[in-house]
């Protein structure tokens, strides 16, 4: 492989490297064209792919070997021995940092947060995808159609963001309604959560604005995308650091049996 092309007939995979073509293939096979950037943000995760049924089920535990629970209670009575004789480390404090895949409060939490990802990623697709059909027909469009095409688009948009602002008042309304223990990590996912959802009630305050501003500069070369991300580029930071932080506090608090990896996972993947 090389990130090249080192003769004809060489192809480019999705990861970008160049490898060369398959035996019996022909040296005149053409390579591959790579694929244009995209103009939009990248998505957390594809909401058409299908779910589990149960996604935050808890995996069965699997069976020790004797030997196994042998050392596993020999560790617990020298552990006990040590908290009796106040000697040794403190480790019930550090317990707690974890969650249990049988704490109803977590998985509420993190069911919750699920739901309100999976809404917004539906609102970011389809903003998006009305953006990229908008392109297509200015491309070809007269002047006079151009107008009619771009009016549709931006009051087409405001509508989807005026349902987004809404979906998004009604997540921190769910997530307040949430009686969370002080302190726990349930009531740390939630507080996280919503900090991550204000940001984002700011960026569709302010994105109607911007794509006015986008289509009025003349001067300007950029697709909306990136013009935001130049003219307000403390909009899409503060949505990353508020994702960050939360999808931290997901990675290092899930349960130790792995029964919740596979979600954190789906939702994190692009922090």
């Amino acid at each position: 492989m090389s990130d090249v092309p080192l003769s004809p007939g060489w192809w480019q995979a999705g990861d970008g490297r160049w490898y060369p073509p398959p035996p019996g293939l022909t040296d005149e096979m053409p390579a591959r064209a790579p694929t244009p950037a995209p103009d939009h943000p990248p998505y957390a995760f594809d909401a058409s792919e299908p779910r589990p049924s149960t996604p935050l089920a808890p995996t069965p535990p699997r069976q020790r070997s004797p030997r196994r629970s042998l050392i596993i209670a020999g560790v617990a009575a020298i552990v006990i021995g040590a908290l009796i004789l106040n000697i040794g480390i403190a480790i019930l404090p550090h317990s707690s940092k974890t969650a249990s895949s049988s704490d109803s409060a977590y998985q509420m939490a993190v069911e919750d947060l699920l739901q309100s990802e999976l809404t917004n990623l539906i609102f970011i697709e389809t903003f998006w995808d009305g953006y990229s059909n908008f392109q297509d027909e200015m491309k070809n469009a007269s002047n006079a159609e151009r107008k009619v095409i771009l009016e549709r688009w931006l009051s087409e948009s405001q509508t989807e963001v005026d349902q987004f602002q809404i979906d998004l008042e009604q997540i921190e309304d769910d997530y307040t309604a949430r009686s969370y223990k002080d302190g726990s990590i349930a009531d740390s996912i939630r507080d996280l959560a919503m900090n991550h959802y204000k940001t984002w009630q700011n960026w569709a305050s302010q994105i109607m604005p911007i794509a006015v501003d986008w289509q009025k500069d003349r001067t300007s070369t950029l697709s909306l995308y990136a013009y935001v991300t130049e003219v307000q580029p403390a909009l899409d930071i503060a949505i990353e650091t508020t994702f960050k932080a939360l999808c931290s506090t997901l990675t290092t608090t899930q349960p130790t049996d792995g029964s919740y990896a596979q979600t954190i996972t789906d939702v994190c993947k692009t922090s």
